[in-house]
């Protein structure tokens, strides 16, 4: 599962190191949205520089119809990069038509960013190259043909949590928060995901992962409570913490915050597809 992936465009190799570098549990080099036409091919010939880089990298390529979709996907397949950001995802169909270019162990992160893919999300989610899905909020609204809306993104979060949890992989991604520079901003739409099913958050500038990661993993505070109630636990019974009355449901929320800061530490390897 990730929680803060950090953006960098794919024709900037000069930032990949340093994006890799800057806390972000991945990275994801960007072919489409970041590079203007002229430099696509220009971009794809850096992609060989990811597989020396310490953390987990994906590779968004251009939408499938665009001009330059097949070129992204023969560049993939000639380095063996299997792991990929996938835009506008609307049917499972489209996935399938990917992994017979990519191979059966390709790992995808599906960006839903149209009303068809919310439509459709159940089946996307339970894709069997699927690990993770992430909101598109830009291309989203573009698609409605409305200005952006908080209580819509909550809407499409929950969603896409609720299809999450029932294809068994980990929790959504929410869009990006375009203010680079405002953390305020960033705190309330982290807040806003978290209450609407989402773990985590894209990220467009360095300057936000440690804003996503402090709202997306639990506060020393809460891992206290956590380990409080995790060693309370001695026989499944129902006991007392804090003047509050712990059960099962309780207990098992309490060790699935212990095992998301393992996770974040290194201790537990980033979600095999199955």
């Amino acid at each position: 599962m990730m929680i803060a992936p950090l953006f960098v465009p794919a024709d900037r190799p000069d930032r990949f190191a340093k994006a890799a570098e800057s806390g972000a549990d991945a990275i994801i080099v960007d072919l489409e949205d970041a590079v203007p036409p002229a430099r696509k091919d220009e971009a794809r010939g850096n992609l060989g520089i990811l597989q020396s880089l310490p953390v987990p990298a994906f590779v968004r390529v251009n939408a499938e119809g665009t001009l330059w979709h097949e070129d992204d996907l023969a560049a993939l397949v000639r380095l063996n990069i299997g792991m990929v950001c996938v835009p506008k995802v609307e049917s499972a169909g489209h996935l399938d038509a990917l992994l017979s270019r990519l191979g059966a162990g390709a790992r995808l992160l599906a960006q839903i960013e149209t009303a068809a893919g919310v439509s459709q999300v159940q089946a996307i989610a339970g894709h069997r190259a699927v690990t993770q899905l992430a909101f598109g909020p830009a291309d989203f609204f573009l698609d409605l043909g409305i200005g952006a809306s908080a209580e819509m993104a909550s809407h499409v979060l929950c969603i896409l949590a609720l299809a999450s949890r029932t294809a068994g992989i980990a929790a959504p991604l929410d869009g990006p928060c375009f203010s680079v520079s405002d953390q305020d901003l960033l705190a309330r739409e982290c807040a806003n995901a978290a209450s609407a099913g989402a773990k985590g958050k894209l990220c467009i500038h360095p300057a936000q992962i440690s804003g996503v990661f402090s709202h997306f993993l639990p506060s020393d505070e809460e891992l206290d409570w956590a380990r409080r109630v995790s060693e309370a636990d001695r026989d499944g019974g129902v006991c007392l913490i804090d003047g509050r009355m712990i059960d099962a449901p309780i207990v098992a929320r309490a060790k699935a915050m212990l095992e998301t800061k393992a996770r974040r530490r290194g201790v537990m390897p980033l979600r095999q597809a199955p």
